[in-house]
């Protein structure tokens, strides 16, 4: 299945993307179309947000109201598998009240690798990933923007990603919002796309956000939590949350972990200094009506706690095994396979099992039925 119309947004590139966007746009003649139906250039330091309004401003102005229901949020380092598009628009099709939509996040060389799902927050702006256990959608706060499906009426309702998120949070903030305007969120896990994570693995320079890329992130997820959050929590927040990022930075700093010191100190000073620009933020979504909850789709103390612990012995394992393979005592795979697949590979092979059917048997007993960390919602 193919979008109706493709549009490309290149921030600042030095490489040959340019040319490979302008030979994509370029018309091949009456019996075929082009691969991209435009490409839009904007310099290197604009940020995702503001790259897709651009586009959408774009598609407004060249189509008119008739560019489609449904946007396809694509990152350039993110490939989505063939059915992706197709699984996401049928789950929308059984789910009206649907209005963004999220396939899993598949690690870029190792597609049994599950490196994104849904996403969640706890009253601290930590930013929790919902554990896929089955094949269903699963309602959450919010989805990667990472080939995520949103209805045009409600990025129009909205208006689209803010742009005080140039990077990182913009998914979760525009996921609450969307729950909070009545809406569904829902984690696909049908729909698969491969994501090369550029940025959170450093292969990527964060051009569009001053300063670290680690305070940007613990910045950005405290102002999600506080442009959204109730009036009493707001309030609250502006008291509790500094104090508590004074504290996890002195805590990092005694045991010499300076990158996150900084991070916190620095979030304590963004939210202090009155940057974010909290309250005028809150003004814009109280304009908007907000019929929907978000009520049990956060991650809770406890959950956090568990996902922690959980993170920090996969890390050990991964460290360990990455030791045994540079000590040579571990054998390294034979097949080395690219992120992007013929269709006639993969209709002359059988397709890897993927996400929990990859696990071997007995790994799941005793795991709830339901998201990791999700409450259910009171009735």
């Amino acid at each position: 299945m193919r979008p109706r119309y493709v549009l490309a947004v290149d921030t600042g590139s030095t490489d040959a993307t340019p040319r490979l966007l302008a030979e994509a746009a370029e018309d091949p003649g009456p019996d075929s179309s082009p691969v991209l139906s435009g490409v839009i250039t904007l310099p290197g330091d604009t940020g995702f947000a503001a790259a897709v309004a651009a586009a959408v401003e774009h598609a407004t102005e060249r189509w008119g109201d008739d560019p489609g229901s449904w946007l396809w949020l694509l990152h350039d380092d993110c490939a989505p598998e063939r059915d992706c598009l197709e699984q996401l628009l049928t789950v929308a099709t059984k789910e009206p009240s649907a209005t963004v939509l999220g396939p899993l996040g598949l690690d870029w060389t190792d597609p049994r690798l599950i490196v994104e799902a849904g996403l969640s927050t706890d009253a601290s702006g930590h930013r929790q990933q919902i554990a896929a256990t089955g094949e269903e959608p699963v309602e959450v706060l919010a989805v990667p923007s990472a080939g995520s499906l949103v209805r045009r009426d409600a990025w129009d309702t909205l208006g689209g990603f803010d742009p005080a998120f140039p990077l990182l949070r913009e998914d979760l903030d525009f996921g609450w919002r969307a729950n909070a305007a009545g809406g569904i969120v829902l984690s696909v896990p049908a729909a698969r796309v491969r994501h090369a994570r550029a940025l959170t693995t450093g292969q990527r320079a964060a051009d569009a956000v001053p300063g670290s890329l680690s305070a940007a992130n613990r910045a950005h997820g405290l102002r999600v939590f506080l442009v959204n959050c109730s009036p009493f929590s707001f309030w609250l927040g502006m008291i509790r949350l500094p104090l508590l990022s004074v504290l996890r930075a002195l805590a990092f700093a005694l045991l010499r972990r300076t990158g996150e010191a900084r991070a916190e100190f620095a979030a304590a000073a963004y939210l202090l200094s009155g940057r974010g620009g909290l309250r005028a933020a809150r003004d814009r979504r109280r304009r908007n009506p907000r019929p929907g909850t978000v009520r049990g789709l956060f991650t809770g103390r406890w959950t956090r706690l568990r996902n922690a612990v959980r993170a920090g012995v996969v890390g050990l394992v991964r460290r360990g095994v990455e030791n045994e393979v540079a000590l040579g005592r571990v054998p390294e795979t034979v097949e080395t396979e690219s992120a992007w697949v013929t269709p006639e590979a993969l209709d002359a092979r059988e397709s890897r099992p993927v996400g929990p059917d990859a696990l071997p048997a007995g790994a799941l007993r005793g795991l709830s039925a339901r998201g990791s960390g999700l409450r259910r919602p009171g009735t």
